[in-house]
């Protein structure tokens, strides 16, 4: 940089920072001398000249700096250095630079000593990472077994980043275990009104740890029936052959399998349930399968309806599995009096929503304390203060219950117990 002391100060055209037509540009030399000033004699007096001798003179001990080997603070260190050089030349009584330029310069100043700092800043951060993976490097050529561990460290951009929510893992169900029902014969029948009462009679006629049945679960269901799901085939068998059991007066059976249900869509709202039946059998069954009119309606079951838009509603009905295969055959529509109506599988799975539990509903709960199907808590899914936090998080009680990925709601259909109950459904209905 050639700085210029004369009465007049370079024309700058208003900018402090701009270059003038005056200054020259020395080229760039590195083994010469570094000059901090270049001034002609005859533009300066005697005694400035004696100072810009001196201060040449005083340059001639740091001539030709090497710099390869020097840290990043011996550098930052030199250059504050040699700014303070400038500031000396710059404030010296003798010289007559212009005020506005005393202040450019020493602006300057300030911006080349930040400007420094801050590469010398960012190269030592380049230095730390290389030496960090350089010791990585190391140590993977050394134990390749660290890899993994390399690999589980995170950095703080890591972490930043948005956290995608895990992949729901695929469901692996087992097939349903073997079963048999009790129910009280026809002669005992009085002596058994509830399942409770057959429930009792069969744990008194069963001894599992003196004859080493295997019992995985008992469930009480109507007719005053209780299924006893056991291990395997040979359990049953063995059941069957206890005495204490027929003395008792009850009688086991192979269970029957859940009957197959269909959603009949698009069915007039205004229709009744047996002219729906009615309807039913005689524009789609009658002509087609061998099927009397008071067999189809004594053995199928209207479940459930439900009430669209535009006067119609859906009906779910449960039906033989012979007439159901038949029209899944052969039928694309089902037509009921003038409606074509469209019918698929009925796959509705029944959830508790005081328990959250899958397989019975409100009424036969057996909990005292509601659970919620947001957050798990316990208190009401409708009273639930979590779901409008911005932080709130979902928890599914189902899979918290069965220690399984929890951060969905209760009743989702990526739920991990939703699929698996799903697909018990399936293997259970007599298809």
């Amino acid at each position: 940089m050639s700085v210029y002391l004369n009465d007049d100060p370079p024309d700058r055209g208003g900018n402090a920072f701009g270059r003038s037509h005056m200054t020259s540009r020395s080229p760039p030399s590195v083994t010469s001398k570094r000059l901090f000033c270049e001034i002609s004699p005859s533009s300066v007096s005697p005694d400035m000249s004696k100072r810009v001798q001196r201060s040449e003179s005083h340059e001639d001990h740091e001539s030709s700096l090497d710099t390869s080997n020097a840290n990043y603070c011996d550098l930052v260190s030199e250059a504050s250095t040699y700014l303070s050089k400038i500031n000396d030349l710059v404030n010296d009584q003798g010289s007559r630079i212009n005020i506005a330029n005393k202040s450019a310069i020493m602006d300057m100043t300030q911006r080349i000593t930040a400007i420094v700092s801050l590469l010398a800043i960012k190269s030592s951060c380049n230095e730390t990472k290389l030496v960090n993976t350089q010791r990585e490097l190391d140590l993977l050529k050394t134990n390749p077994a660290s890899e993994s561990r390399v690999k589980q460290t995170e950095s703080y951009a890591d972490k930043l980043k948005l956290r995608l929510p895990q992949a729901v893992p695929p469901v692996q169900s087992r097939a349903p275990l073997p079963c048999v029902v009790a129910y009280p014969t026809e002669e005992r029948s009085a002596d058994y009104v509830t399942s409770s009462a057959t429930k009792q009679a069969l744990m008194t006629a069963i001894k599992p740890s003196d004859d080493g049945f295997q019992i995985v679960g008992v469930k009480k269901v109507k007719k005053s029936g209780v299924i006893l799901r056991v291990a395997n085939e040979s359990q049953i068998k063995k059941l069957k052959s206890v005495e204490a059991i027929k003395s008792a007066g009850l009688r086991l059976e192979k269970p029957k399998g859940r009957q197959p249900r269909i959603l009949v869509k698009d069915v007039p709202a205004s229709m009744e349930d047996k002219t729906f039946l009615t309807a039913l059998y005689r524009q789609n069954i009658k002509d087609e399968l061998k099927v009397t009119e008071d067999d189809f309606i004594k053995n199928t079951r209207v479940i459930r309806r439900r009430m669209v838009n535009h006067g119609r509603k859906w009906i779910g009905i449960e039906i033989d599995s012979a007439i159901r295969q038949h029209l899944v055959a052969t039928k694309e529509k089902l037509f009921i009096d003038w409606a074509p109506c469209r019918f698929v599988d009925d796959l509705e799975l029944v959830r508790c929503n005081q328990c959250q539990e899958y397989g019975h509903v409100r009424k036969y709960c057996t909990h005292k304390t509601p659970t919620c199907a947001n957050c798990a808590g316990a208190h009401e899914t409708t009273d639930c203060l979590e779901k409008d936090k911005p932080e709130f998080k979902p928890v599914c009680v189902a899979c918290k219950r069965y220690k399984k990925p929890c951060d969905h709601r209760t009743g989702s259909q990526d739920c991990p117990t939703y699929k698996i109950k799903l697909e018990q459904l399936v293997l259970s209905t007599n298809y």
